[in-house]
């Protein structure tokens, strides 16, 4: 699985091997999806745009194609903020800092994530919660030199 921007949206690509679990089958039935693909007979890619929680008959078409399917969720606000704060906090543990100039620590995170995320509109509205949470475990922000 994998993270991604989608219409201006944190989505999580789940593959056609995360999609042999049953466990993860059952955790994106009923969840908001953005959509799904898989290929045809022919090779061509085949996209689904789902505008409602899954059903079960688009759940049984990605079951049947599962050797080709992939499944985007998009993210709650929730998960969002938690996604970006655990890859800050790995980052600045990795850099043993405990301070950090936001300019820093969007350096260290573009080196471990797709940096389209980073420039993304999503990562705009979330970095003031994610600072926060940040803040909150004892993580210092100084002021960016200029």
């Amino acid at each position: 699985m994998y993270m991604r921007i989608y219409n201006n949206q944190l989505v999580k690509v789940f593959t056609t091997e995360d999609l042999n679990s049953s466990e993860i089958i059952s955790k994106i039935k009923g969840r908001e999806p953005a959509g799904f693909t898989f290929r045809d007979k022919d090779d061509n890619i085949i996209f689904h745009n789902v505008d409602s929680k899954i059903s079960s008959r688009e759940l049984q078409l990605m079951i049947r194609k599962l050797k080709t399917t992939t499944i985007a969720i998009k993210l709650t606000n929730e998960e969002i903020i938690e996604y970006f704060y655990s890859i800050a906090k790995t980052q600045l543990l990795k850099h043993k800092q405990e301070e950090y100039s936001e300019e820093e620590l969007f350096n260290w995170m573009n080196e471990n994530m797709d940096s389209g995320i980073l420039k993304s509109s999503v990562w705009d509205k979330s970095k003031a919660k994610v600072f926060n949470k940040l803040i909150e475990e004892d993580f210092t922000i100084i002021k960016n030199h200029t």
